[in-house]
């Protein structure tokens, strides 16, 4: 059975990416959607910032959505290891690039935020 990211994970994923990114407006919607599904304050604050989180899986996830962004959807063969040793599978490495690569769409209770910009 393939084990997707779940939604605590996304945010952490999508944190990390919006941090890296330099994007303000993504760092505090998905701090806000990240506090909802009740993420640690604390895994929180280190994906923003760009620092170690404490527990050793989620640090090998924010290392690893924080090289796709960097490396531009391309991880090297060691990065892609050191995430799976991490306990993570191949659907989840999808579910990391996929977040990169095919450009998330805004959630409906953004959307009109993001539409009021424009």
């Amino acid at each position: 059975m393939r084990r997707r990211c779940q939604p605590s994970e996304r945010q952490v994923v999508l944190l990390a990416v919006s941090a890296t990114n330099g994007c303000e407006y993504c760092v505090a919607v998905h701090t806000a959607i990240a506090s909802m599904q009740r993420v640690p304050a604390a895994v929180i604050a280190a994906a923003r910032e760009g620092r170690a989180i404490d527990d050793a899986r989620l640090e090998a996830l924010r290392l690893f959505a924080t090289a796709v962004t960097a490396r531009r959807g391309h991880p090297t063969d060691q990065e892609v290891e050191a995430f799976r040793a991490a306990g993570y599978s191949d659907q989840q490495v999808l579910d990391v690039l996929t977040n990169h690569i095919a450009g998330t769409p805004v959630d409906a209770v953004f959307a009109g935020a993001l539409a009021a910009q424009a």
